[in-house]
């Protein structure tokens, strides 16, 4: 599995999301590398279940940042020192409400933190729905990496 390390401030947003509560998942190609694809990735995306702002402020001002609701086009957003690669989902192109998307989630430890995580399978239907030019160029390398998965699997059920 690819090691992600977090910036100290995005290990303290997530302890607190989850000290607080917060439903998220890592979605996107942060997702697909903790699911075993090669490649890298510039953001932390996190698909939130739904927007507390209280909860939110407070997980942000934990990590020593602040949160913002957004206004018109933008989104709302967390941001501080070592947080800037954090993204808040709010849609999810191509997939299920969040709720059943969470029940499907593969759980990962972190850099030390415990994360539910949307599965490989999940991501390439994701980035298929979103119909970007940098989703399609990603598809081939996960759908190689979840063939891949399967033939192991396959091969160690042969024994």
């Amino acid at each position: 599995m690819f090691e992600i390390v977090l910036t100290s401030a995005e290990r303290a947003l997530l302890e607190a999301l989850n000290e607080l509560g917060v439903r998220y998942l890592i979605v996107g190609m942060c997702a697909a590398l903790l699911e075993g694809a090669p490649g890298t990735t510039q953001d932390l995306d996190l698909w939130l279940e739904r927007i507390d702002e209280s909860e939110l402020r407070e997980a942000a001002r934990r990590a020593g940042g602040l949160y913002t609701a957004g206004l018109g086009l933008q989104p709302p957003a967390v941001g501080g020192q070592g947080l800037d690669r954090v993204d808040l989902v709010l849609t999810a192109s191509g997939l299920e409400p969040f709720g059943h998307e969470f029940t499907r989630a593969r759980e990962y430890d972190l850099d030390g933190v415990r994360v539910k995580v949307l599965p490989l399978e999940r991501v390439i239907v994701s980035k298929r729905a979103a119909h970007r030019t940098k989703d399609s160029a990603q598809l081939p390398m996960l759908e190689a990496t979840l063939a891949a998965r399967r033939a192991r699997a396959a091969d160690e059920e042969r024994g």
